[in-house]
């Protein structure tokens, strides 16, 4: 059923109780009446009713210069003129001043609901492209926020996850999520297997107390329910100050933002943002953008710890060469040693003392050569392994420092 408001102006009682009884309150409309132009175009001023049906000829005021004065307001109420036939001329004026329709008088119930149901109908149009156009406008500025939201994210994610230095990356990590979310402050905590606990690794806003030592239980708390469910939560104190949330004994905010760091399905720790006071809550944008965060977060976390784990493999990998080398020199010089010795002692053949003792310098210098090259390897000046960390290449140097021993003995 209509419940649209229609302004009857006509200075006939007859055609007011008419329009109102057999025409409009029967079709659902509320109606409103005035008996002149003037008294007309108050009430329409001050209730801007969705259609006004106009008498031509009135005291006081002419149904042509209420026309007028609607028009130069812009209200946009349509306007159904009400005249005699014979009056074409004016109605063609009253076209020109805006009127949607007009009916002659006399008119029967069909004519004149038929009229109003035509000026209504655009009217409806009207309204409903705007409220359209409005909708557009309004989701037009989501999307603008949303892709500016994503935007700042995408520059965050593409930041932390090029950092490799884990200290560096946690710190980047804790101050995005405070920027993003406008916090007060923020940390980010990992997972202790042993303990079951989180432990915080990097912070930001907080207090030297609250930060040291900082350490909460997974059991029956807030952040232990992210752990547990994998999802990400979004708190607020209540009103009374007493109400606050409780981070940890002795630190309480009046809101928070806690997202999982999750890795293969695992969370590996968590991610928070607090405001400390109860006016600044936060929303579900703010939860957004923080678990967005988080999974870039997660991501980098352990791109750093692998980068580190084969850093550490590749140092371990270099080192490993020259210690093999170096043992095979110096066994090589020992076992000669031995097997001279072990001749001394069961005969001394042809050899000469002077020869075996000869030899035995020789070993003994070069067991010495390759002590001497372990300690240049404390200061090296040659081959570039990794990360710009240098080595000296140690078996060429071997070979070149025992050649010369064997050119001094004539070997």
């Amino acid at each position: 059923m209509a419940t649209e408001r229609i302004l009857v102006i006509d200075d006939s009682t007859d055609i007011r109780r008419f329009l109102r009884q057999s025409v409009l309150e029967p079709a659902g409309y509320m109606v409103l009446t005035a008996p002149d132009g003037q008294t007309g175009l108050e009430r329409a001023l001050a209730e801007r009713p969705d259609l006004i049906m106009l008498d031509v000829n009135m005291p006081r005021m002419t149904g042509l210069e209420v026309l007028e004065v609607l028009q130069k307001e812009n209200l946009g109420i349509p306007v159904i003129l009400m005249t005699f036939y014979g009056s074409e001329s004016v109605a063609v004026q009253a076209f020109r001043l805006g009127v949607k329709d007009y009916i002659g008088k006399p008119f029967t119930v069909e004519e004149a609901l038929q009229a109003v149901e035509r000026a209504l109908s655009e009217s409806r149009l009207q309204r409903e492209k705007e409220l359209l156009l409005r909708r557009l406008e309004t989701a037009n500025k989501h999307l603008e926020q949303r892709i500016t939201e994503l935007t700042t994210l995408y520059a965050v994610g593409r930041s932390v996850t090029s950092l490799l230095d884990l200290d560096k990356l946690l710190n980047r990590l804790v101050e995005a999520a405070v920027y993003i979310t406008n916090a007060d402050e923020g940390w980010l905590l990992l997972m202790d297997e042993e303990t079951q606990e989180l432990y915080l690794r990097a912070g930001k806003g907080m207090g030297e107390r609250q930060a040291r030592g900082f350490r909460l239980k997974v059991q029956n708390s807030l952040i232990g329910s992210v752990v547990r469910t994998g999802e990400p939560l979004l708190a607020t104190g209540g009103s009374d100050s007493k109400k606050r949330l409780k981070v940890k004994t002795g630190y309480l905010v009046g809101s928070l933002l806690y997202a999982p760091l999750k890795v293969k399905g695992r969370v590996i720790g968590v991610l928070g943002v607090a405001n400390r006071t109860l006016s600044r809550k936060f929303g579900q944008d703010n939860l957004f953008r923080l678990t967005t965060l988080a999974d870039y977060a997660a991501i980098a976390i352990d791109n750093a710890r692998l980068y580190e784990e084969t850093r550490q493999l590749v140092a371990v990998d270099i080192l490993k060469q020259p210690v093999v080398t170096v043992a095979h020199y110096i066994n090589n010089p020992l076992a000669s040693l031995v097997m001279q010795s072990q001749i001394m002692l069961d005969d001394l053949g042809e050899k000469k003392p002077q020869d075996i003792l000869r030899f035995i310098e020789m070993k003994t210098e070069e067991i010495s050569a390759v002590i001497g090259i372990l300690q240049e390897m404390a200061s090296p000046r040659s081959t570039t392994y990794l990360e710009g960390v240098k080595m000296i290449d140690i078996r060429a140097k071997l070979e070149e420092r025992l050649q010369q021993i064997k050119e001094k003995y004539h070997i």
